[in-house]
């Protein structure tokens, strides 16, 4: 079973998340629909950007540790 954290780190719930912030504010200030649109867009893009180069950063961590270990497993690519 999945943890918390993962649960909510996750890039579908971000979007989600940023989906239904926009759709709430819409639902407040409909004159302002179009901006809070624009605006869930760019904050799931800079959400995905960031959980994508944190994401790359631990396989290579991961990968760089097995290297240094001398692990001849088939995931750490030799």
């Amino acid at each position: 079973m999945r943890s918390f954290l993962e649960r909510i780190s996750s890039r579908k719930f971000l979007v989600a998340l940023a989906v239904q912030v926009a759709a709430v504010a819409a639902l407040f200030w409909p004159n302002q629909q179009q901006q809070f649109n624009d605006a869930a867009v760019r904050i799931s893009a800079l959400a995905i950007m960031l959980l994508a180069a944190l994401g790359y950063g631990q396989i290579e961590s991961k990968t760089d540790a097995s290297a240094a270990n001398g692990d001849q497993s088939p995931s750490s690519g030799t």
